[in-house]
């Protein structure tokens, strides 16, 4: 097996791999489409969430001991 010295290896890779073209500016100004999506707000969770969240705080508080369980997976 052969070594590669390192300049051969770079060179190799800049071969391979050429640099990105750059272009510093996005084609237009995204701020404005960022303040839209931020002033429109985000949508309220399912029913199913509720009723998950319901159920978790039923067990924790019929059973304190998966508190513990639970902070263990969030």
């Amino acid at each position: 097996m052969k070594k590669l010295m390192d300049g051969k290896a770079l060179e190799l890779l800049r071969g391979a791999m050429p640099p990105p073209e750059r272009d510093d500016r996005p084609p237009t100004d995204l701020w404005p489409r960022v303040r839209r999506r931020i002033d429109q707000g985000g949508s309220p969770p399912p029913a199913a969430d509720w009723v998950l969240v319901a159920i978790l705080g039923l067990l924790c508080l019929l059973r304190p001991s998966l508190v513990s369980i639970l902070l263990l997976h969030f």
